[in-house]
């Protein structure tokens, strides 16, 4: 395959020393990383490799991908492409030993969330000495370990280095600083390529993220810097890119026919929210693409949550009736399998005694609410949780409960839960039944995100399979966490088709053939009139990320009192 190169993008491929190349969305810095691999992989010795970092598993995919286009199958044997986090877990678990004299465990996100939320005391202390004394990490901490053990330990920085003498460095503004001094320590011995566009600088929330981190490599690495910023590969012949940094700019927007923008009144959000999407599918289809990929992308999970809701329903927009559209959920994992799993405790039900069946999803709802409280500090959760284990206490005992969303799941066990072997309709029919549950309508809605086909088949088959032998759905609970590990593990992994829903921040990496960003009339706004300077400025970064995940076509869908993408915040669009 023939590719014409930009003086710039050749500069870099020729460059011999440090690189640091700056480029945007769809800019080439990927292809310009995997040929700059492939013109040093004859100058590897036997059992050497070039290694590629990056953040997701859906980035990782992407390179993967890459290099079946750019390189042969001997050349691609020479490349190994990791997470940050992936490739510090490999240098824990095989020099751990180092640091404490114990063989190294992990301890995966979900179980520190519990242990977190149930912790009397200083987590982070806590963590600190389950490393030191017990040899357990939990997941923060993997990059500080691997980085200790290449700084400090000159076997391991060499072996390390033997093995990849060529590093390359994906979304590099994006390290935090345990993994800042890894990569300090890898480059003391291994040539180092570094991609960064400072524009995609959105995890904010992450205060160990600093802005400052591409001069922090400029003062003290001192790499040759190359600018790809005014190039676009992704969408060459459309005004994407352009609209998209004029946004982020906050200038003026430019006419072009590949961004839209809808306005919806009231109630109209559910019909113009299905009706946008049937729109984009169809108007990609007549641009030739027969298969085409849409992503429905919002700020928050629980929008993302309340879209999913309107495209499984039929709505009639300008007097035409819009079928239910079949999509994926690319969700938020922990909250909602932990949410999965209170459902699933209630298909157990039928299987079990009134004590052990109330006391299980009483248990699970306040694992729920244990996650939540791991994941941001809440009071509110932490007593709920109390309070549902106060239940599955009573329940255990047969006592009669004083919660009133325990004792109305208590009087439906009562009265029976029939069902009827279906996995779908019976998982739908357990799971409404928490509509009568006030204090569990987050909990509801992040349920909602585990659909029982499609991306998880595997929880329907698993289910059937269960109703078959026992006709009931006695290992539910296990089922679905089984499957939801599995399917965490693979979501980032599929090819994207069809239509697909997540969070701006989840599309970040990722390319689909057709944007449509959904912002609510109360929620799931990019801007708001209490917003600072700094926080319209993260905004925009956001909005660039989610407009450029674009290949061909964008639209926007908002309400008709949103706050402008340009201009004054104080002047409202119509």
């Amino acid at each position: 395959m023939k590719l014409l190169l930009s003086s710039a993008a050749q500069n870099a491929l020729s460059h011999d020393g440090p690189s640091l190349v700056i480029g945007g969305p769809g800019s080439g810095k990927t292809t310009l990383s995997l040929l700059k691999a492939k013109s040093m992989i004859q100058t590897l010795q036997l059992g050497q490799e070039i290694l590629f970092l990056s953040f997701s598993r859906a980035a990782v995919r992407q390179v993967e991908t890459r290099c079946r286009d750019l390189l042969n199958a001997d050349d691609r044997q020479r490349i190994t492409v990791r997470t940050y986090h992936a490739f510090s877990i490999d240098i824990l678990r095989t020099h751990g030993r180092l640091l404490n004299g114990h063989i190294p465990r992990i301890i995966y996100p979900r179980t520190e969330n519990l242990t977190k939320a149930t912790f009397d005391g200083d987590w982070s202390l806590e963590a600190e000495r389950l490393a030191r004394d017990e040899g357990r990490f939990v997941f923060d901490q993997f990059a500080a370990a691997a980085a200790k053990l290449t700084s400090e330990s000159d076997s391991v920085a060499s072996l390390i280095a033997n093995k990849y003498p060529v590093i390359i460095f994906d979304e590099f503004q994006d390290t935090d600083d345990a993994q800042w001094d890894l990569v300090r320590a890898l480059c003391e011995r291994s040539r180092a390529v570094f991609m960064a566009d400072p524009e995609q600088r959105i995890f904010d929330y992450d205060s160990r993220v600093d802005p400052e981190r591409l001069n922090q490599l400029r003062s003290q690495i001192s790499p040759a810097e190359f600018d790809l910023s005014g190039e676009n590969h992704r969408s060459p012949d459309a005004g994407i890119l352009q609209f998209a940094n004029a946004v982020l700019s906050n200038r003026p927007l430019p006419k072009t026919s590949d961004v839209i923008i809808r306005t919806y009144r009231g109630n109209a959000f559910d019909s113009t929210i299905h009706a946008g999407v049937v729109w984009l599918r169809a108007s990609l289809r007549r641009a030739g693409i027969a298969d085409p990929s849409v992503v429905v992308l919002a700020r928050t999970n629980a929008l993302v949550g309340k879209i999913s809701t309107v495209l499984d329903a039929e709505h009639s927009y300008n007097k035409q009736l819009l079928k239910p559209v079949v999509h994926d959920v690319l969700w938020d994992a922990d909250l909602t399998a932990a949410a999965a799993l209170v459902v699933a405790s209630i298909l157990e039900w039928n299987g079990k005694a009134k004590e052990v069946a109330l006391s299980s999803t009483f248990e699970r709802i306040a694992d729920y609410f244990d996650t939540k409280n791991a994941i941001s500090a809440s009071n509110a959760a932490k007593q709920t949780s109390e309070r549902y284990r106060n239940a599955a206490a009573r329940a255990r005992r047969s006592e009669s409960q004083r919660l009133k969303s325990a004792k109305a799941l208590s009087d439906v066990y009562q009265h029976g839960l029939i069902l009827q072997g279906d996995p779908s309709r019976d998982w739908l029919q357990a799971r409404e039944l928490l509509n009568n549950c006030k204090d569990l309508a987050e909990l509801l809605a992040n349920a909602k995100f585990v659909r029982l086909f499609r991306s998880t088949d595997e929880i329907g088959n698993s289910l059937a399979s269960a109703w078959d032998r026992l006709a009931t759905y006695g290992a539910a609970t296990e089922i679905v966490r089984r499957a939801l590990e599995v399917g965490r593990l693979q979501s980032d992994q599929r090819d994207p088709r069809g239509c697909i829903l997540m969070t701006v921040h989840k599309a970040k990496g990722k390319e689909f053939d057709g944007v449509l960003l959904v912002e609510g009339q109360y929620q799931g706004n990019f801007f708001r009139d209490s917003d600072t300077e700094a926080q319209r400025e993260a905004a925009r970064r956001l909005l660039r990320v989610g407009i450029t995940r674009a290949r061909h076509q964008v639209a926007f869908i908002r309400h008709v009192d949103s706050l402008p993408l340009v201009g004054s915040t104080d002047a409202h669009q119509h």
